[in-house]
């Protein structure tokens, strides 16, 4: 096994990716004030339970067009 602190260096670049995306996703549905198919609460289980996979989920299915 590698040495964890290059494990490290190579991983946390996608780690703050991922936090980013997600902040952008909660910040976005709380702004909006209304979302597709959903309820803003369930969005926001859905982006904080499904981390990357759920706000990507959410910003191309989920956003209200205003």
């Amino acid at each position: 096994m590698e040495n964890p602190a290059e494990i490290i260096k190579l991983v946390w670049p996608l780690i703050v990716i991922q936090l980013l995306v997600q902040i952008y996703a909660i910040y976005d549905i709380v702004k909006r004030k209304g979302t597709k198919n959903l309820s803003p609460a369930a969005w926001i289980v859905i982006v904080i339970l499904g981390q990357i996979t759920g706000s990507i989920i959410y910003l191309i299915l989920g956003r209200k067009e205003e």
